[in-house]
């Protein structure tokens, strides 16, 4: 249903078919309204206001987990790129239909490449987006004509961590079951059961896909933008030898420098990963046993406890496959830039899907982040439907009584604003040698006892809870600090950096300031992006809920310039039962995110608030 321009989308938990080629020619160009509610006519209505107005546009997908955003991203960009090939611009009609077909087959392909690699079963929903994504759709005079994908906060420790009834991004598993017997011997790939990160989650078998028929998918997306061969091989190299390395285990050394240390197990792992990503292997060995410090320009070599190896060994796997995630999303970028011309002014639709709001059995530093994303679009659109257009209404001199609304401004400044806010607490101690989870725990406690929305729990617990707008949520604050800092030993990053293998290498060279040495050629582009670094150097480290709190305010930044429209994705249940509506559950989910003032505020005001210029141009 509708509320002005905002589409209330329930979820059915099954595929209904109103989404065919039929439906698409019958929303195409229809006037808003004039057919029933529906995720195309969003889309319509988005591209019409934009050859309107010239002004981009902004499609905001939100919901909480499992309530269907993935799947209305895919259909509203499917719509979109399909309609968008019979526009014509001042190119010759046919040259126009060509690219844009083109660039929609690039498009829709780049759909289940990002969905393997970005998407894993959690308790709530089986093909859970585990990364925000802001897609820009690029139109020149109505043609489509290019895109852009910017990803926000993979989930990294999914790579090496899942909690039961969860399994890993959904790659490996398809990755398992799709290679040929020949290639997965290469990769030295058995089964499933043989690696311990796929099945830390007891849940790798999923009735709801088809993990073989979903890595043929993948394949034709590898296909369609350009991956070379060499480029696949490294892909699935990387893959394999992040799972030999969730095999690789430790026992105590005896007698090391007279200190405590340890060495693995067994070396057949380690020899694997080498080998896949032609490493030193006296190199790896030393950097998941060992560190090293730099006192009074002496090396100090330092055996680590089982417990550290095992965390440089997951941080290893978790930067392997983020630096890998991050490399992809690029390399689709710059195929789908591509036909990008200048010669008339582009203009855009973004579509943003975020993952949703989560309160899990356990709540950790990522449902943190997550939440705090939700909260920061629910003031977005807070402020747009209720302050904004009030303000209008003041400044047109209309006669009207303001409708009282709840700001979660107090919540969004709790969690992110400087100084005190519970991010800025989380970096202050993240920087302190010494800091620990529970001095950070602290810190909360002592700062925002007083807050409205703060909770400290009355018994001694590790954790502390937030009065979200969409409920209340308690955070373990366990493993905060780490994820936070989520630092990678230098001497990991000059080993990596060092591969005989130019694409493993080029992924890791730009993160890391070589003293002298070759630079090897790159036949892949470098990943443009911000890697924290543990070294002796006196450059200070970026913290992940740093990165992440700029990217959000740049994310609305970039969202107000737009034009917005809105999809509300809704849960009719929470057992993901198909067509059945309850209708508590439904109604907690209206008046969590504002919904019933809406309908006040669009049955009171004034629907169609269009500028003088465009009222007389119409």
């Amino acid at each position: 249903t509708y509320i002005g321009n905002i589409l209330i989308a329930v979820n059915p938990y099954k595929m209904i078919d109103i989404y065919g080629l039929d439906v698409v020619e019958k929303y195409e160009g229809a006037l808003f309204g004039s057919q029933p509610p529906h995720l195309f006519a969003i889309g319509n209505a988005s591209f019409n206001s934009l050859k309107d107005t010239n002004e981009d546009q902004v499609v905001i997908i939100s919901g909480e987990s499992g309530a269907g955003k993935t799947e209305s991203t895919k259909l509203l960009m499917h719509y979109l790129a399909m309609t968008s090939t019979s526009a014509t611009t001042s190119l010759s009609p046919s040259t126009n239909q060509n690219r844009s077909s083109h660039v929609t087959e690039k498009i829709i392909e780049a759909s289940p490449l990002l969905e393997s690699f970005g998407n894993a079963k959690t308790i709530r929903n089986d093909n859970s987006s585990r990364f925000g994504k802001y897609v820009e759709l690029f139109f020149q005079g109505g043609g489509l004509v290019g895109a852009q994908t910017t990803e926000y906060l993979l989930e990294r420790s999914r790579i090496v961590k899942q909690v039961g009834c969860e399994r890993n991004y959904h790659i490996f598993y398809e990755m398992m079951k799709g290679l040929a017997d020949d290639r997965k011997a290469c990769l030295h790939l058995s089964s499933v059961d043989e690696f311990s990160y796929l099945n830390r989650g007891e849940a790798s078998n999923l009735e709801s896909r088809d993990d073989a028929e979903n890595f043929r998918s993948v394949e034709m997306a590898f296909s369609m933008h350009q991956f070379a061969k060499e480029e696949k091989d490294s892909i699935f190299k990387i893959l394999a030898s992040i799972l030999h390395l969730g095999n690789i285990n430790f026992k105590k050394a005896e007698n090391v420098h007279r200190m405590d240390g340890v060495k693995m197990e067994s070396d057949a792992s380690s020899r694997i990963v080498c080998l896949l990503l032609q490493l030193d292997r006296e190199g790896l060995d030393k950097v998941l046993t060992t560190r090293v410090t730099l006192a009074r320009n002496e090396k100090l070599v330092t055996p680590l406890t089982e417990e550290q190896a095992l965390d440089v060994r997951d941080s290893i796997s978790k930067a392997l496959y983020h630096h890998l995630f991050k490399w992809l999303v690029e390399k689709i970028n710059r195929n789908m830039k591509c036909c990008l011309e200048k010669r008339e002014a582009i203009n855009s639709i973004a579509i943003l899907d975020i993952f949703g709001f989560e309160d899990l059995r356990h709540n950790s530093f990522e449902q943190l982040c997550i939440n705090y994303a939700n909260e920061a679009l629910q003031h977005h659109f807070i402020a747009h439907i209720f302050r904004i257009e009030q303000d209008e209404y003041s400044r047109e001199g209309v006669q009207w009584c303001n409708i009282e609304f709840l700001d979660n401004i107090q919540v969004v400044d709790l969690i992110g604003k400087k100084p005190s806010g519970i991010f800025c607490l989380l970096d202050e101690e993240s920087n302190f040698p010494n800091g620990t989870d529970q001095s950070f725990l602290e810190k909360c406690h002592h700062r925002h006892n007083s807050h409205m929305s703060y909770v400290k729990p009355r018994m001694r617990e590790p954790s502390f809870s937030i009065n979200h707008y969409a409920g209340t949520v308690t955070y373990n604050v366990a493993e905060f600090l780490n994820k936070n800092r989520d630092t990678l030993k230098y001497e990991v990053l000059n080993l990596v950096s060092r591969s005989s293998n130019a694409f493993v290498a080029n992924m890791f060279l730009d993160v890391l300031n070589m003293d002298g040495g070759e630079k090897r050629t790159a036949t892949t582009t470098m990943i443009k992006a911000a890697t924290n670094v543990s070294s002796n150097k006196s450059t200070k480290a970026v913290s992940v809920s740093a990165m992440f709190n700029e990217s959000l305010r740049s994310l609305v930044e970039t969202m107000t310039k737009c034009n917005p429209w809105f999809i509300r994705c809704i849960k009719p249940n929470t057992d993901k039962t198909a067509m059945q509506f309850v209708d508590e559950v439904v109604m907690d989910q209206l008046k969590a995110t504002g919904m019933l003032e809406t309908v006040k505020i669009r049955k009171l005001g004034f629907p169609v608030r269009q500028n003088f210029a465009l009222f007389c141009k119409r």
